[in-house]
């Protein structure tokens, strides 16, 4: 089988991440390659979510179909390879401190208490590269002359 490949650009906004999923799922059903959809649209918003996040530039998305593989690759601007977070020891407690901490903040309100996500690195963020390792079949970064490609493969 001939490889088959599908590229869409994307504007470093916060809709970015909605607009890839729809793209990958388009071009997955076009092509009848639809086994393991919902890991293949998660994996991508990981992607793109970190290449707005972290790039803030450009991105394209490439969808490849060859044998029994399907690749999506995005590429941004940004010459900095991905950086996987430290895995936290205890999420739990360090939520419950969070929470207390606003608590006293909001002069002991719980009803009023958040939990933002914040930026890389908080609670809620910076793990994407593990779902992408745990989850995908093989995974890996190419650095280009003009930034880098993130990419995935989930066998078809």
């Amino acid at each position: 089988m001939a490889a088959r490949r599908e590229v869409h650009e994307l504007a470093p906004d916060p809709l970015a991440p909605r607009a890839a999923r729809e793209f990958v799922a388009d071009t997955c059903r076009r092509w009848q390659r639809t086994a393991d959809l919902d890991t293949m649209l998660l994996l991508t918003s990981e992607l793109v979510t970190n290449g707005i996040i972290h790039a803030r530039t450009p991105l394209s998305i490439c969808v490849t179909e060859s044998d029994d593989m399907v690749t999506v690759e995005v590429h941004d601007s940004d010459p900095r390879p991905p950086t996987r977070r430290a895995q936290r020891a205890d999420l739990l407690a360090d939520i419950d401190d969070l929470i207390a901490r606003r608590s006293d903040e909001s002069l002991g309100d719980e009803a009023h208490a958040r939990v933002e996500i914040g930026p890389a690195g908080a609670i809620g963020a910076g793990r994407g590269l593990y779902l992408v390792e745990t989850l995908a079949d093989e995974w890996g970064v190419h650095l280009t002359a003009d930034g880098k490609s993130v990419w995935f493969r989930l066998a078809a």
